[in-house]
This record gives C-alpha cells, sequence and structure tokens, in this order.
C-alpha cells in the first residue's frame, strides 16, 4: 500500500473538522508546505492540521503504530520542521490559542501561536514575557528551546517561564507535565523540550509593563551606523558599554550591507530598559564617536520585533547559527569583520549574510528551580 494511501486512512480516526492536505499541487498545501528556509526543505505526502488536541493524540497513536514517521510544525521557522514523502507533518496553525489569566500573570498557549500574537494579547492585559527577536516564531519551540529574549536580565530564558505543560508521548499518551505530576519530565522540558514528546500547549509566566521602568511598557529601541573602517573605535567603545550593567543595554552590534546601497557597514541595533530619558547617557560611548546615522525612540515592547518582518519572511535560502559566550573580545570580533569581507569578496552573493553580536551589559535572571537549560551564565551571544 502507497504512503498516500496509508495516509488517507487518518480520516477514519480524526474529527471531521481535521484538515488532511494530500495533494503537492493544491495552492493550500503549498501555502502549509512553506517553511522560513528553503534549505532542504522537503515534500511531504500528507500535511495534516488538526483543530482538537483529542486529534493529535489519534494521529500520533496512528503513526506510530503505523510506523509511518511525521514531523510537527508550529510556527515553521525551523529547519527540521519538514520531511520527505515517506512520511508526513502535523501541522499545529489551526491548534491554536492564547489564554491570558491577568490575576495570575500567566498565559496558556496552545499549538501554533507565534509570538507577536502572544505579545498582542498580554500588553493589552499589561503584561509582557521572554519573547524572542522574531515575531512569526512559535512561542512553544522557543520556550522550549531555551529562548534568549530581550528581557533575559528580568525575566530570564523563554524555558524559565514554562510552568506546565500538555504532551503527547511517543506511546500516544497525552501527560499532564507539572511539577507534581511529573517533576523530572518538567526538567526537561524547560530546555530541551523538542525531544520527549509533542507538545500540545505550554503555560508561561507573564509580568506587569511596570518592569521595563516605564508607565505604558515601552523601552527605547535605536540604530547606530558606522562604516566598517572605523569598526575597531566602535568595538572598543561597545566593550566599554557592554560591561557596564549601571545602564540595562541590550542589543545586537551586525557587520552587514544593509539594502539599499548594501554599503558594508556596522549596525549596533541598540535597546535599553529603565528611565527612557537616560537612554542617551547610557550609549553615550556611541554617540560620540558621531556615527553616520544615530537614532531612538520609546518603542511598545509588543513592537520591538515589527522591523524585522523582512527577515521573518518564508522562503529563500536562510540559515541562522549562534553560540553563547563568556565574554566579548574586540580583537577576535576584528579578525571576524575581516573574515567576513574575505567571504564576500570570493562570493558576491554573501553580501546577503550577516555577523551579529548579541549582549545584555546585565547578568541573565536565573530561576528558582533548576532545569535542562544551563546557559544563565551566558550574556553573549555570536
Amino acid at each position: 500500500m502507497s504512503i498516500q494511501s496509508r495516509v488517507s486512512e487518518l480520516r477514519f480516526v480524526v474529527s471531521a473538522d481535521c484538515t488532511i492536505l494530500q495533494d503537492s499541487t493544491d495552492p493550500e498545501f503549498r501555502e502549509y508546505c512553506k517553511r522560513w528556509t528553503d534549505i532542504d526543505r522537503k515534500i511531504p505526502a500528507a500535511i495534516v492540521l488538526p483543530r482538537r488536541e483529542k486529534d493529535i493524540q489519534n494521529i500520533v497513536q496512528w503513526a506510530v503504530e503505523s510506523s509511518i514517521p511525521f514531523v510537527t510544525k508550529s510556527g515553521g521557522c525551523s529547519e527540521w520542521s519538514t520531511i520527505g514523502d515517506d512520511g508526513f507533518i502535523i501541522d499545529l496553525t489551526l491548534y491554536s490559542s492564547v489564554e491570558v489569566n491577568a490575576e495570575a500573570r500567566t498565559a496558556t498557549i496552545k499549538g501554533g501561536v507565534v509570538q507577536k500574537e502572544v505579545a498582542l494579547r498580554l500588553a493589552e492585559q499589561g503584561l509582557f514575557t521572554a519573547l524572542g527577536n522574531g515575531n512569526v516564531v512559535g512561542v512553544t519551540g522557543f520556550a522550549l528551546g531555551g529562548g534568549s529574549s530581550i528581557t533575559n536580565s528580568i525575566t530570564g530564558f523563554g524555558s524559565d517561564q514554562i510552568i506546565s505543560a500538555r504532551l503527547v508521548s511517543a506511546k500516544g499518551e497525552l501527560l499532564d507535565i507539572t511539577k507534581v505530576s511529573q517533576p523530572d519530565l518538567l526538567w526537561a522540558i524547560r530546555g530541551a523540550g523538542h525531544f520527549f514528546g509533542l507538545i500540545t500547549e505550554v503555560v508561561i509566566k507573564a509580568y506587569p509593563l511596570s518592569l521595563l521602568g516605564s508607565e505604558n511598557g515601552t523601552i527605547w529601541v535605536g540604530a547606530f551606523v558606522f562604516p566598517l573602517s572605523r569598526a575597531e573605535e566602535v568595538a572598543n567603545a561597545m566593550k566599554i558599554l557592554m560591561d557596564d550593567d549601571h545602564y540595562a543595554t541590550s542589543g545586537l552590534m551586525m557587520v552587514m550591507a544593509p539594502p539599499p546601497t548594501r554599503t558594508p557597514s556596522l549596525v549596533v541595533s541598540a535597546r535599553y530598559i529603565g528611565e527612557p530619558a537616560k537612554a542617551k547617557e547610557a550609549y553615550a560611548p556611541l554617540y560620540g564617536l558621531k556615527p553616520l546615522v544615530a537614532n531612538g525612540s520609546q518603542v511598545p515592547i509588543q513592537n520591538t520585533s515589527d522591523g524585522r518582518e523582512a527577515i521573518g519572511a518564508k522562503g529563500d535560502f536562510k540559515h541562522f547559527g549562534i553560540v553563547g559566550l563568556r565574554r566579548f573580545d574586540s580583537a577576535r570580533f576584528l579578525q571576524s569583520i575581516e573574515k567576513w569581507k574575505e567571504l564576500v569578496s570570493e562570493c558576491p552573493d554573501a553580501i546577503n549574510t550577516a555577523f551579529n553580536f548579541q549582549w545584555d551589559s546585565r547578568p541573565v535572571k536565573k530561576p528558582d528551580f533548576e532545569s535542562a537549560m544551563c546557559l544563565h551564565d551566558t550574556r553573549y551571544w555570536q
């Protein structure tokens, strides 16, 4: 029996409102098949879109019993949420909701909810949580994998926000994961949660907007642009700025060639959390260098990633790699710039690449529990 025929059997184990797409030429199939990157993207035998948790459980049970491989898709930003025609995708797009409990300061995240939706829903209730730099990234996957955030020093990592979860195991069992019922599994999914089953729901912590240092939940967001020829000056100034925990600065120092001019530049995408009037004081080392561009303003926390919509677009051959570091080394950063310039010289298409260094001047807030996330002493990322 062909894989297509076998997947058709799923219609007998799911609800009538569960969508099963099998025609790869169908526009709807092609749309759901899209990912953030086309690297290694495959065409599956089917894309299954459940609307109910019970259907998710039934699908997993059927797949295990039938020995048919599958992968799960939430936000679609993972390079691994794809599979060939020997298997199928469980797409959680239609099983998505955000339920905010303002009194308890929690949010229940179901299925394929993306970060922008959570940020907006929390802000409506005067709350925020640890979220990443991309509006279209799936919240559940972000939190399960650790999840570095612009609020690391206030909230900790994304995985630190997980209070409880619901998981379909490899045996098809639906488990409630709490510190009472499944303490070991709760320990594991906080940082390594992609490996123990299909997570259908997470309950995460939320925090009052007042913790951001402004009454209306805004933070200062700015940008400084320098020619690459001034990289050494900028790196030395950034070393001082990064090591000064008197101010809550954070952001990205990026070696890139931004459109439309495609001029290789050193761009500092900067943030400041605290009293708005002190932002300029915090970034005095950069203002003092008289950059080509220097701007900044207060932005609502839920809108801080809006300027990255182009980066979040689906398709093309994008790849993102990150490594944690203990400190910022100016000399090695300058060596990295030279390597980037060499890469662009030898391969012109590399003008689309960027080399970034992410910092937070203050340590990551450590949770009052142990977990699989072991990088709380890491506040620099390359």
